[in-house]
């Protein structure tokens, strides 16, 4: 007999027990959420990044993959790889509801424009309604794909790892001629200019296409860019870099800092657009078994916090807001 039913209900159960332990001021309270070794979500404070006292132990679950949380809203959103399974919970009034037939999410985008958020899966990309109610739009035939809101007009940015990058817009239909590179791994949109920033680690390639899917620039000077971020406030671009590196552009692509030896196994980054500060999700840390690091906008390490095995940070502000 198949164990998804009850690992589910356990997860679900285990997130209605603990989750009600805190609560989130709604709009730029700037929490940090970090997924620690897959199976645990913790909120870190903004200032410190020490560890909210209630952390959040999801036990028998695997392959917790993001945790983003909408800055305007204070809603946290949850892709759980084995369950199929994208959960919202509203952190300012209780309510936890899960969004199935996902498959196997690992990417996630949210609007807060609208508060809705957009899902990568394994051969799929998914727009989700912002109350968790249902599933708005369905993009299939991709391979891992990467995906990335504007927040001006809605549409999304997704990556097929097979070769293509296409902008869709908000109803889910394709609104820009496909790019193609090798093998597309991260895509990271500016609203502000509707242009996007894309990556193709393996070929150590990052690429600024307009709207219609025009490049506008090709740099080939960083090994494995990854995790690419755009600040709405400076339009600068951060970056991973052969992961340990962190890289900052401007709009035109020239570059501003370089840390190397920021981490040792950068996984991802989130970007704070109220002060430009930095978090990284470093596997390994100063301490060999996982750290969450902050730095400033001009590159320095403000704060290192052990946390065991972290894959993904979501810092909660908006510049929108």
């Amino acid at each position: 007999m198949s164990t998804k039913p009850y690992i589910r209900g356990l997860f679900i159960f285990t997130l209605l027990i603990m989750f009600p332990l805190f609560t989130i001021d709604a709009a730029y309270n700037g929490e940090c959420w970090v997924v620690s070794n897959g199976d645990t979500i913790y909120k870190l404070d903004s200032a410190d990044a020490l560890m909210d006292p209630n952390g959040i132990t999801i036990p028998d679950v695997s392959q917790v993959q993001t945790v983003e949380v909408d800055p305007k809203t204070g809603v946290v959103w949850i892709s759980v790889g084995a369950a199929n399974t994208v959960f919202r919970y509203d952190t300012a009034v209780g309510d936890f509801k899960p969004v199935s037939g996902i498959n196997r999410p690992n990417r996630t985008s949210v609007n807060p424009s609208d508060g809705t958020i957009w899902v990568g899966g394994i051969d799929s990309a998914y727009k989700i309604a912002a109350d968790g109610t249902g599933i708005l739009a369905t993009i299939t035939g991709l391979l891992e794909p990467d995906v990335s809101v504007n927040t001006k007009d809605g549409s999304c940015w997704i990556t097929d790892k097979r070769g293509k990058i296409v902008r869709y817009d908000a109803n889910g239909q394709p609104a820009s001629t496909p790019f193609s590179l090798n093998e597309p791994t991260y895509v990271a949109v500016n609203p502000n200019t509707g242009n996007v920033w894309a990556t193709d680690t393996q070929a150590n390639i990052l690429v600024k296409l307009d709207p219609s899917g025009q490049e506008i620039k090709r740099i080939e000077a960083y090994p494995m860019p990854m995790s690419p971020r755009v600040n709405s406030k400076d339009n600068s671009l951060w970056f991973i870099s052969a992961s340990n590196s962190l890289v900052k552009l401007d709009d035109n692509g020239t570059e501003l800092v370089k840390v190397e030896g920021a981490g040792m196994a950068i996984l991802c980054l989130s970007i704070n657009p109220k002060d430009g500060t930095v978090w990284i999700a470093d596997q390994f840390g100063s301490s060999f078994q996982g750290g969450v690091s902050k730095y400033s906008a001009t590159g320095q390490k403000l704060v290192e916090n052990p946390v065991m095995m972290p894959s993904y940070v979501s810092i909660g502000h908006w510049s929108g807001q």
